[in-house]
C-alpha cells in the first residue's frame, strides 16, 4: 500500500480486542469485580475468544502489575467462524438440489446466489436461541428456475421431498421454512467446536482460576453464540462489549499509540538458525557429515534461540557469535528458521520451517585470519528483527520479518 515500514505495526487480534475492552464499559454490568473489565484486579486472568468471521482466535491475558496485559496462553483456534456456518447452509442446498445445481448457481445466476447468502446472513444475526415458532428464509426466483429446469427434481417441493431434510423443511409462497430448532442446527458443527477448545483451555491445570471469557467479534454478536457458551460455562463470567464487531479495530488503534499495553507474550514458535558444528559421531548421523575446508561438520543443525511456549518482554535480545565457515566467499547467508518443536535437531526435521535469509557481505581479511560475526535475535512488539554485526568491521545488517507471514525486509 506504499506504506513506509517504519510507520506499519502488525497489531495481533486478540491482543487487540483485550486493549479495547480495558476501556470501554462491558454490556454485562453484573461483574462481580465491576461493571468495567479494565477495573479487574492485578492478577486477574481472562480468556479473549475472538470469532470474526473465518476464524476464531482464542488466548488467555493476564493482567500485571503495571496495569499491562501478559500473554499466559498463546493464541490458537481454527475454522469456526460465521463463514462456518454459512458453509453448513451450503451444503444443505446442495444436499437438496444436487452438486451441478449448485455449480450453476454459482456461476449462471451469481447474483441469485448473493441473495441467497445474505437472506441467509440476515436470519442467522436475527434468530433467538430457545425460542419456539418457525424461521422463513426467501428464496430467489433463479434457484427456483435452476432446479425445475433439472429433469432429475422437476421443483424445488421435490427436491426437498427427495433429500435427506424431507419433514424438517418444506417450500411454502416462495419461502423455505423451518422449525426454530431445526434452523439452529446450522450453528451445530461450529459451536461444538468452538466449546471444546474453550474447555481444552479453561480445564487445564495452569488456567483453573481464569474466570471471566471476554467474547469479541463480528460472531460474537450472534445471540446463538453467546447463548451456547453461557450455557457451557455457568461458571465462568461471559462478557460481550456492546461494540464486539470492531473491538479489534478500536484496539488496534490505541496499540498503534501504546504499543507496550501487552508487555509480554508467549513464543509461538521455537526460533533458531541454521548451524554447522563439528561433526561428533556419537550424536550426529552419518548423512549429515560434510567436509568444509578440510574439517568434518555436521550440517543442517537447529541452533535455538528462543524456546516455543517462553515468556518473551519486549525487546527481548539474544546475541551468539559465530565463525564464517569459509573467510574466502564474498557474502554470507545466515537463515532464520521456526519450528512447531521445543527441541528441533535439524532445520529439515518436521515441523521447521525457514522464516527468512539474512545476507552479509564478508570483508577481505588476511589469509588464516577468522571471521567473527555476532547473530543477534530481537523480538520487539509482534514483530522479530534478526541482526548480524560484523565483529571486524563494525558493521551490522539487519532484517525485519511480521511473526504473521513470509514478509522480509534488509536494511544495511
Amino acid at each position: 500500500a506504499g506504506i513506509d515500514k517504519s510507520s506499519l505495526t502488525i497489531a495481533l487480534e486478540p491482543e487487540a480486542a483485550s486493549i479495547h475492552c480495558q476501556y470501554l464499559p462491558a454490556k454485562d454490568h453484573a461483574l462481580s469485580l465491576s461493571k468495567y473489565l479494565g477495573e479487574l484486579a492485578v492478577g486477574t486472568k481472562y480468556l479473549v475468544a475472538d470469532l470474526g468471521g473465518g476464524t476464531a482466535d482464542i488466548t488467555v491475558h493476564h493482567k500485571v502489575d503495571d496495569g499491562s496485559l501478559e500473554e499466559m496462553r498463546e493464541a490458537s483456534g481454527g475454522p469456526w467462524g460465521g463463514k462456518s456456518v454459512d458453509d453448513a447452509f451450503e451444503m444443505f442446498i446442495e444436499d437438496i438440489i444436487g452438486k451441478e445445481s449448485m455449480k450453476q448457481l454459482r456461476t449462471t445466476s451469481f447474483d441469485d446466489y448473493l441473495e441467497l447468502m445474505r437472506n441467509f446472513e440476515m436470519k442467522k444475526r436475527s434468530v433467538k436461541p430457545g425460542k419456539e415458532g418457525n424461521t422463513f428464509l426467501s428464496v430467489p426466483l433463479g434457484l427456483v428456475q435452476i432446479v425445475k429446469n433439472d429433469k432429475s427434481r422437476k421443483s424445488l417441493e421435490k427436491a426437498i421431498e427427495n433429500s435427506p431434510y424431507a419433514g424438517k423443511v418444506t417450500f411454502e409462497n416462495w419461502k423455505l421454512k423451518w422449525k426454530n430448532e431445526n434452523f439452529l442446527r446450522f450453528f451445530e458443527v461450529t459451536i461444538r467446536n468452538i466449546k471444546a477448545h474453550l474447555r481444552e483451555i479453561l480445564y487445564d491445570s495452569d488456567m483453573t482460576d481464569v474466570e471471566t471469557i471476554l467474547m469479541v467479534g463480528g460472531f460474537a454478536e450472534c445471540e446463538v453464540v453467546q447463548n451456547a457458551v453461557r450455557e457451557h460455562f455457568k461458571t465462568k463470567r461471559v462478557v460481550v462489549p456492546e461494540d464486539a464487531g470492531v473491538s479489534v479495530l478500536k484496539g488496534a488503534v490505541f496499540f498503534g499509540h501504546v504499543p507496550d499495553a501487552i508487555s509480554r507474550r508467549k513464543a509461538r514458535y521455537t526460533y533458531g538458525i541454521q548451524s554447522w558444528p563439528s561433526f561428533n559421531p556419537a550424536k550426529h548421523p552419518e548423512n549429515k557429515k560434510v567436509e568444509v575446508n578440510g574439517k568434518y561438520r555436521c550440517k543442517d543443525v537447529f541452533f535455538k534461540y528462543v524456546t516455543k511456549g517462553q515468556v518473551l518482554t519486549l525487546g527481548y535480545e539474544k546475541a551468539q557469535i559465530f565463525q564464517a565457515l569459509n573467510p574466502k566467499e564474498k557474502k554470507l547467508e545466515c537463515a532464520i528458521y521456526i519450528s512447531d518443536s521445543r527441541d528441533p535437531v535439524f532445520v529439515d526435521d518436521p515441523g521447521c520451517r525457514r522464516l527468512g535469509v539474512l545476507t552479509i557481505p564478508l570483508p577481505d581479511l588476511p589469509d588464516g585470519a577468522a571471521i567473527e560475526l555476532e547473530e543477534s535475535m530481537i523480538f520487539g512488539e509482534t514483530e522479530l528483527r534478526f541482526q548480524a554485526k560484523d565483529i571486524f568491521s563494525g558493521k551490522s545488517y539487519e532484517v525485519q520479518m511480521d511473526l504473521l507471514g513470509d514478509t522480509v525486509d534488509e536494511d544495511e
